[in-house]
């Protein structure tokens, strides 16, 4: 059976989809189909390169045409699987051709739905009058299509199945993101926080840094690409608070081995892969009471869910912080129910069910 992973995503920039499309492949042992690619960010994903990857040959323009062009792209292209499994709702017009299919949904596109007057909120009244119908009229193709040609979905956590059954009326099995359990080990802790992911809206990196700043005892590392507009956090940030660029898996995998504890506050993430890898190193986590985060941390067991309340943050910190080496076995248990070979074995099961 020849399968193919189709998506929108360019493997331009390192990220988790990039990583679990990679990985979604290399479980199925399929080809992944993408408009264009860098050797480079595949291979920090694949040194070996055991995933095919093929490029379509048309990189997609910036924003906003970005979307309407990965969407003709895909209904235009000519395949040969016998199942396609899409990642994207770019990826999803090749289902206008009639094919065994899985609809392995990361999220409803968030500015179009739960996300939608946060979006709208940071635009003039120019930018207003021409996203707020072109939004609504991308909702209404959306649900349209999806309820026309999509007949089986999936989806990465039961935070997106939520959002799923609210948008299309339709129920997803979830198939949880791995994580590769034994490329991760404990060090000592050397009394630093981590902190990693890119620094932009979403991530609420601002509450940790000001948690921080009254924590002067305590130290934060922050390792992740700084976004245009944050650069003056960075600048402000207290001395107890380093942001750090990281150069390679390696070295994040370094930096979670040898930290007191990890912290994480983005708004309602749709899974969250880090804390994982947190805890796959034997470090608790502290994270919001939001999104996937409650999927995965245990409160009290792997560490304390709180809400988005520096006060609650500090509290917290200092309360795992004082005996955080005790949470290293139930992190690690924790972290293999999500190891790679259970992912595996759950996406054959899924997309094997569809050949029958």
């Amino acid at each position: 059976m020849k399968i193919g992973v189709l998506s929108g995503y360019d493997f331009s920039v390192l990220g988790g989809a990039e990583r679990l499309i990679l990985d979604l492949a290399r479980a199925l042992g399929a080809e992944v189909v993408v408009p264009t690619f860098r050797e480079e960010i595949v291979s920090h994903y694949e040194p070996e390169r055991r995933v095919p990857l093929v490029s379509l040959g048309h990189p997609l323009p910036g924003e906003p045409l970005r979307q309407l062009a990965g969407m003709r792209l895909f209904r235009k292209v000519s395949l040969d699987y016998d199942v396609v499994v899409c990642i994207d709702d770019m990826a999803i017009r090749y289902l206008v051709h009639p094919v065994a299919h899985l609809y392995y949904m990361l999220t409803p596109r968030r500015a179009l739905y739960d996300m939608y007057y946060h979006f709208i909120a940071e635009k003039g009244l120019a930018q207003k009058a021409f996203y707020v119908p072109g939004l609504a009229l991308a909702r209404y193709i959306d649900r349209r299509f999806v309820d026309h040609y999509v007949r089986n979905i999936a989806c990465i956590s039961h935070t997106v199945r939520n959002r799923i059954q609210k948008v299309y009326r339709r129920d997803a099995a979830v198939l949880y993101p791995p994580v590769h359990v034994e490329k991760f080990s404990w060090r000592p802790s050397e009394g630093y926080w981590l902190s990693l992911g890119r620094v932009d809206k979403w991530k609420r990196v601002d509450l940790q840094v000001e948690a921080f700043r009254r924590m002067p005892e305590k130290r934060l590392v922050i390792a992740g690409r700084v976004y245009p507009g944050f650069e003056q956090l960075v600048r402000n940030a207290p001395g107890n608070v380093e942001f750090r660029h990281v150069q390679g898996e390696g070295e994040m995998r370094d930096l979670y081995s040898r930290c007191e504890g990890f912290i994480t506050t983005a708004i309602d993430e749709d899974f969250g892969i880090t804390p994982l890898e947190a805890m796959a190193s034997g470090k608790p986590v502290v994270a919001v009471r939001e999104g996937g985060y409650q999927e995965t941390v245990v409160d009290g067991v792997c560490g304390r869910l709180v809400s988005p309340d520096i006060l609650e943050i500090c509290a917290a910190v200092r309360e795992v912080g004082e005996k955080s080496d005790e949470f290293g076995d139930a992190c690690r248990r924790r972290a293999e129910l999500f190891d790679f070979p259970v992912f595996a074995n759950r996406a054959r099961e899924m997309v094997g069910a569809l050949s029958r």
